[in-house]
C-alpha cells in the first residue's frame, strides 16, 4: 500500500513539473508565481501523504484534518495566486 503511495507520489511530480513547464510558456512567471506554486504544490504533496497514510492506518480523523488543512490552504492559494501573479501576465 505504502509503495502504491511513493509511487503515485512520484506521478504527480513529474505531471506538476511538466505542468509548471506549459505553464512557463504560456505566462510570464514572476518569482511571486515561482513561489506560490512552488509551495502549493508542496502542500497538496502533503495533503496527499498525510491523507493516505492517515487513512491506511486507520486514523479517518487525522485523514480528514489532513485533507481540510493541508489541501485545502494549498488550493487557496494557488487560486489566490494565479488571480494575482499569473493570469494578469500572458506572453
Amino acid at each position: 500500500m505504502m509503495a502504491l503511495q511513493w509511487y503515485l507520489l512520484g506521478v504527480m511530480t513529474v505531471a506538476a513539473g511538466v505542468g509548471y513547464r506549459k505553464l512557463a510558456l504560456s505566462y510570464h512567471l514572476g518569482w511571486q508565481a515561482r513561489g506560490v506554486l512552488a509551495v502549493s504544490a508542496l502542500l497538496l504533496a502533503l495533503c496527499f501523504g498525510w491523507s493516505w497514510a492517515s487513512f491506511a492506518e486507520g486514523e479517518a480523523q487525522s485523514g480528514a484534518m489532513g485533507l481540510v488543512i493541508f489541501g485545502l490552504g494549498g488550493l487557496l492559494l494557488l487560486a489566490a495566486g494565479w488571480r494575482r501573479w499569473i493570469a494578469p501576465f500572458p506572453r
